[in-house]
């Protein structure tokens, strides 16, 4: 299970609510940049995807797109959500993972030491 707080306010919030689903990217320091401008700028303003040229890939699983330059994607559907205060509170269930070959373990598990994660 993934949980992830949005504000009633926000652009993405309003696309889980009618997708029931989202996708958590796990981001690397070499992508501080670009996550820094998309988590500052809204879609409702700009294509700020294309100005950062994000890569976008299909999800496996739900419907959202996954931030193909990030090391591990996790598709969520969404279980339950709470209000707390200023904040909905989506729980959402892991339907598939996606990571980098070079972080799977021979028993594939992810190797969460090897991501230089912001």
């Amino acid at each position: 299970m993934v949980m992830v707080g949005i504000v009633p306010s926000r652009y993405s919030y309003k696309m889980i609510k009618e997708s029931g689903c989202f996708v958590v990217n796990l981001v690397g320091k070499d992508y501080k940049k670009v996550f820094d401008y998309l988590g500052s700028h809204s879609k409702r303003d700009e294509d700020k995807l294309a100005k950062m040229n994000v890569k976008l890939s299909g999800a496996v699983k739900v419907n959202a797109p996954i931030l193909a330059d990030c090391p591990v994607n996790i598709e969520c559907t969404v279980v339950d959500a709470v209000v707390t205060g200023s904040h909905e509170m989506f729980i959402g269930k892991s339907e598939y993972v996606h990571a980098d070959l070079g972080l799977v373990k021979n028993n594939g598990d992810i190797d969460f030491s090897k991501i230089n994660l912001i």
